[in-house]
């Protein structure tokens, strides 16, 4: 057996030791680094089946014995608190009782009593306040040393204007409210040993309450006493136990412990330089609340105090490799530090916190059970890269600004309820990465910039349109749906205006939903606000409405001369695919028409798209057929291409010829009007005039199929669709008889 091994020859598992609550969390750490610093320091520490686990040189027994007999504890002091033990009203039985024993373990103790007493002595009454309790602090930074300075450096912290500030773990400096942690950790204590011997004896009850606290044995019989924060479940209160009321129960090696476990998480000078603007995350893994990511979230719980991400390793580490994790807290999105909840989320999906971390385990520091203050476990999150996490920060910007549109006194509820959405979204994202988490953040946002619109004047010098986003994202959102292709064939299209300056100049069909700049990076503005004009057509409309009226926006401006292509001088249906790839097929189209497609779906994923910068290739995942229920595939096509965007190429074994179809509003505005066989005659001539001859002699239907079929010429089509419609549908041999095809 080597050496190393003969040092680690026992493995503890210590049941009473879990992630959850925090004070079991807490307990696990002060265990480690007691009989680090104590008996064994080549202990080593993990969790494993969220249990904490010992490796030491040391059996169940004389891990036992060392806290029962040989035990130190930390002297834990707030001299600058109320209620701590050093001032008139405060209940001193227990510091009285520390400060006359004579074991030899509560030497250090006795000390430092004597120390704080000196440091408070010219406070005649009431505890200190504002100037004269930093002076205490200072008296005490300067005197203190070793367990008792770490002390302070978990408890509190200074700012940059020089004033104590307060990690939400240890309440203000200490203590929570009425509740002295010090006090009562000293009260636990005089529980757990006998202060009048020499030795310090423990009490009949302190050896079983010891195997409950670190074996989970069960035992009969806790104490009544305060624990705080730490332990929700043990705050008593209605259905707190059994009965009507439950009592607050605690084993007072819990409490001490944990508050011994506290002192691991004193921060180091890296990590109070990068907290700067927020004192109170000085404390490791410590960030600003985000309110969202959990099933319980609401607004209300961005409380000051914030939350704290407990980190969980899954191999055997020292002590002092623990505590360095801890002490720097590195935590980065990109080279900018945490500072938010989401931007630990964030993190962690990148890699972007210290090595060795498997799991975190969140807890925020929340209002709960009227004004009482409880860490709150928020969930769990595993360490491991995931994917498309590097398109969060296209957006993080974007999000950031509507935050602090969302947290101003003026902001409507709805700007604050699409904020949340968008944050959980991004929750979602950086936890699961699931290509629909992505699709829903865009949705999300999309939903924001609506809500713009609904509020011009408030967003007017505030908002900012979602930015142009990278191709990638279409890679990150593909979902294998009707609805998506639909979407995709909606938002990919574009048109040529011709703007003030008679240049030429390309705007997508977004500009009918939102009123942008040319740059599409700032919307248009007037002194009232956002300036929404009659080019935004579509707003607050549904899917078929939109479509209408985004059309005959298009062909009003068509027939005014404002849309024209240079090189084409016939006019043409004024929006084309930027990409053949992004068309629908007729088969999405069917489904459109039958009503076998989620309308708000494909309106609310389109909204998202309009936001990408295209790319020149994808290729999209292959799509179960949809199941076409009707022969309406020559109506459709016949009108179709009597709107085509560009010139039809017919190409076969015999011969290749191009068809310019001119576009004639009139098929557009009978089909709205209900008056599908006058829009199917007129598309029948105008395709006729280039040279194609429809194979369908009439088609009928009725005004809602009619107003169906005009909105279906939302969708673009790729260039070889159309190619394929002209053969299937149309003759350019003008000598063929037609083939009759009624649909009804």
């Amino acid at each position: 057996m080597s050496e190393k091994q003969d040092q680690q020859r026992y493995v503890h598992s210590l049941g009473g030791c879990r992630p959850t609550p925090l004070a079991s969390y807490l307990k696990a750490l002060g265990v480690f680094r007691l009989i680090a610093e104590g008996p064994d320091s080549n202990i080593r520490g993990w969790w494993q089946n969220d249990v904490f686990h010992l490796g030491t040189r040391l059996s169940q027994a004389e891990i036992e014995r060392f806290f029962l007999h040989n035990y130190s504890p930390t002297p834990l002091l707030a001299p600058w608190n109320g209620g701590s033990g050093f001032f008139p009203k405060d209940n001193k039985a227990a510091i009285e009782a520390i400060r006359n024993s004579r074991a030899d373990r509560f030497q250090p103790y006795r000390d430092a009593i004597l120390a704080a007493s000196a440091a408070v002595a010219h406070i005649d009454e009431k505890p200190a306040k504002g100037t004269e309790k930093n002076g205490v602090i200072a008296a005490c930074r300067r005197s203190w040393r070793g367990a008792a300075l770490e002390w302070i450096d978990a408890a509190l912290t200074f700012g940059a204007d020089g004033e104590p500030a307060f990690p939400a773990m240890l309440g203000t400096g200490g203590n929570d409210g009425r509740l002295d942690f010090t006090n009562n950790f000293m009260q636990r204590l005089v529980t757990l040993f006998d202060l009048s011997d020499d030795i310090g004896t423990p009490m009949p009850e302190s050896s079983n309450r010891l195997a409950l606290a670190l074996w989970a044995t069960p035992i009969d019989g806790l104490e009544s006493a305060a624990i705080g924060q730490f332990l929700p479940s043990s705050a008593g209160g209605p259905n707190g136990a059994n009965g009507y009321d439950g009592g607050i129960k605690v084993n007072p090696w819990d409490f001490a412990l944990m508050l011994e476990g506290c002192i691991v998480f004193s921060a180091g000078l890296a990590r109070k330089c990068s907290a700067s603007q927020l004192p109170q995350a000085a404390a490791p893994f410590a960030v600003r609340g985000s309110g969202t990511g959990y099933d319980s979230a609401s607004a209300a719980d961005v409380g000051a105090r914030g939350e704290q991400w407990m980190p969980l390793w899954d191999h055997p580490s020292l002590y002092r490799e623990v505590r360095t994790m801890l002490r720097e807290g590195r935590c980065t999105v990109g080279k900018r530090p945490a500072g938010r909840g989401i931007d630990m989320a964030r993190a962690i999906a990148r890699l972007g916190v210290n090595r060795g971390i498997s799991q975190f385990e969140r807890y925020g520091y929340i209002e709960r059970n009227g004004l009482s203050n409880l860490a709150v476990p928020l969930g769990r999150f595993d360490v491991h890269q995931r994917r498309f996490q590097r398109l969060l920060d296209e957006v993080s910007p974007w999000l950031d600004r509507l935050r602090q549109m969302a947290q101003d006194k003026l902001a409507p509820a709805s700007i604050q309820r699409v904020y949340r959405s968008c944050e959980q979204a991004v929750f979602n994202c950086a936890q699961f990465a699931r290509k629909s988490d992505f699709l829903d953040l865009l949705v999300a946002m999309a939903a924001a910039e609506d809500q713009f619109l609904a509020s011009p004047k408030f967003s007017g010098d505030r908002a900012m349109p979602i930015p142009p986003l990278s191709e990638a994202w279409l890679s990150a959102v593909e979902e294998d749906s009707c609805e998506f292709r639909l979407a995709v064939a909606l938002a990919g299209q574009f048109g040529r205006l011709k703007g003030d300056s008679k240049q030429s100049i390309s705007q997508s069909v977004r500009v009918h939903w939102l009123p942008l700049a040319n740059d599409q990076r700032k919307f248009l503005k007037s002194e009232s606000g956002i300036n929404i004009t009659p080019e935004q057509c579509a707003v607050g409309l549904d899917l078929e409405r939109g479509l209408i009226a985004m059309i005959g926006r298009r062909l009003m401006a068509m027939n005014r001369g404002e849309s024209y292509d240079s090189q084409q001088p016939v006019p043409f249906y004024p929006l084309r695919l930027r990409f053949d790839y992004l068309g629908a097929t007729w088969e999405h189209i069917a489904a459109f028409l039958n009503h076998e497609t989620d309308d708000s779906r494909i309106l609310q994923t389109a909204r998202a798209l309009m936001a990408l910068r295209w790319p020149k290739s994808f290729e999209f995942t292959r799509q179960k057929t949809p199941r076409i229920t009707d022969g309406s595939k020559a109506a459709f096509g016949i009108l179709r291409l009597a709107v085509s965007p560009h010139a039809i190429r017919i190409r076969t074994e015999e011969h290749e010829s191009e068809h310019e179809v001119r576009c004639n509003s009139m098929v557009f505005q009978r089909l709205i009007a209900g008056d599908l066989p006058g829009a199917f005659r007129l598309a029948q001539r105008q395709l006729l005039n280039a040279g194609l001859r429809s194979k369908m002699p009439l088609a009928t239907g009725d005004a809602k199929y009619a107003r169906r079929l005009a909105a279906s010429l939302g969708f673009g089509l790729g260039f070889h669709t159309y190619s394929r419609l002209a053969l299937t549908i149309t003759d350019c041999d003008a000598s063929e008889k037609p083939v009759t095809e009624h649909f009804v």
